[in-house]
């Protein structure tokens, strides 16, 4: 389907789009809402991680039931109120359980390895696609990527080895991560790719990029 430029799709359009698998409609639904789901859903659970965890739970809600899904009033109406009644019935299932207010939840940084979660084949299929992913990226945006998530320089090592400012560098990297999410929800399987996009945001890891990546 073919979009303007400077045309803004509403969620309608995305929505019957999605409902035929269409993977590019679904990134800009994620870009879209992810960031406003985060924050709030962030105000219930106080825990970042947590919330992250959540707003992929929905997403992926979203990929499952795209060709059911049954919207009364507006979409982002929609997204919202799933949102809080996830969590809600989520945390009040936890609260049961007193070990959650002592553990910090790294499920995705200590999982990585874990094959209930991913198998070799899976993340050898993240680690093309983001080597494919990085190599669609301008060369600021690409090296901003790799010196402070894959090195773990901090943004001043960083801006300083590029000979650029701060907050330059911290532009080149929300579009970089931004990019590379949205090139993965297009061209990786979505489920799979809802699990593994919040590593982009894990400093100084080590993502085995490809050795044909440059």
């Amino acid at each position: 389907m073919y979009v303007e430029k400077n045309h803004i799709e509403t969620d309608e359009s995305l929505l019957q789009r999605l409902a035929m698998d269409d993977q590019v409609a679904f990134s800009t639904i994620y870009l879209r809402y992810h960031d406003g789901l985060y924050n709030y859903l962030l105000k219930f659970t106080k825990n970042p991680t947590k919330a992250q965890d959540f707003v992929q739970d929905i997403f992926l809600k979203i990929w499952e039931t795209r060709t059911t899904i049954n919207i009364q009033s507006s979409f982002s109406a929609y997204l919202y109120r799933y949102a809080h009644n996830h969590a809600f019935n989520h945390l009040r299932r936890l609260a049961v359980d007193t070990k959650y207010l002592q553990e910090t939840l790294h499920r995705i940084e200590l999982g990585i390895n874990d094959q209930s979660i991913i198998n070799n084949l899976q993340w050898q299929q993240y680690q093309s696609l983001l080597g494919q992913a990085l190599a669609t990226l301008t060369p600021a945006k690409k090296q901003a990527f790799e010196l402070v998530r894959t090195n773990g320089m901090s943004y001043e090592e960083a801006a300083t080895l590029m000979g650029i400012s701060r907050n330059t560098l911290k532009e080149h990297l929300v579009l970089a991560v931004k990019a590379i999410k949205q090139y993965l929800l297009t061209h990786g399987d979505v489920a799979l790719m809802l699990i593994l996009i919040p590593l982009l945001n894990i400093s100084k890891f080590n993502f085995q990029l490809l050795s044909s990546v440059t």
